[in-house]
């Protein structure tokens, strides 16, 4: 992959790494997205560091990251996430295209801007413990007629779970009702 170019990208930037039971975890993904800091002014807004205990929905850990960020761009990396500075300066520059979202994993690794946030709202925390909110996100935002890139292209480790995810049936057992019923579905059976 060649190297991205800067010539529009916004500089300042933070990046949230989302784990909050591993140090290693967190430590790997700095070094890995380290090289970034020749061409980028980084901050680093980590969830180890801000609150390293179980949240109730991916949806609270993403706003309070988005919320707790000091710069307008924001490079939000889930903990299963194996990031390299490529990724983020292409995300980047999509971001600079006019896409609100960029992505190279879902909501697990994307751009975005606070602007998104203040357009769409925030990711709704009514899906507890995680499922779902991908695709409100996804439906808000074609709502909005706003662009999102997507590609599945980064290192990501499917197997590795966090201590901190409460039982693995429980989460879409609750998202999926409230996801059908807020977008007044009737899921196939």
């Amino acid at each position: 992959m060649t190297e991205p170019s800067l010539k529009f990208i916004e500089r300042d930037i933070t990046i949230c790494l989302h784990a909050g039971s591993d140090a290693k975890v967190v430590e790997n993904q700095m070094k890995a997205l380290e090289p970034l800091g020749e061409r980028l002014n980084i901050n680093w807004n980590n969830r180890i560091d801000r609150r390293p205990k179980a949240y109730d929905s991916y949806s609270e850990l993403v706003n309070e990251a988005v919320a707790t960020s000091p710069t307008e761009t924001i490079i939000l990396v889930n903990d299963r996430v194996v990031p390299n500075p490529n990724e983020v300066l292409f995300m980047l520059q999509m971001l600079q295209r006019g896409y609100a979202v960029a992505s190279q994993w879902s909501v697990a690794y994307m751009a975005v801007t606070k602007e998104l946030f203040r357009t769409i709202g925030w990711f709704d925390q009514r899906f507890y413990g995680g499922g779902c909110e991908d695709d409100d996100f996804a439906l808000r935002l074609r709502l909005a007629n706003l662009a999102y890139f997507e590609a599945a292209s980064c290192q990501y480790d499917q197997d590795w779970k966090s201590p901190l995810l409460k039982k693995e049936g429980a989460k879409c057992a609750i998202s999926g009702p409230y996801f059908h019923r807020k977008w007044m579905q009737t899921p196939n059976e």
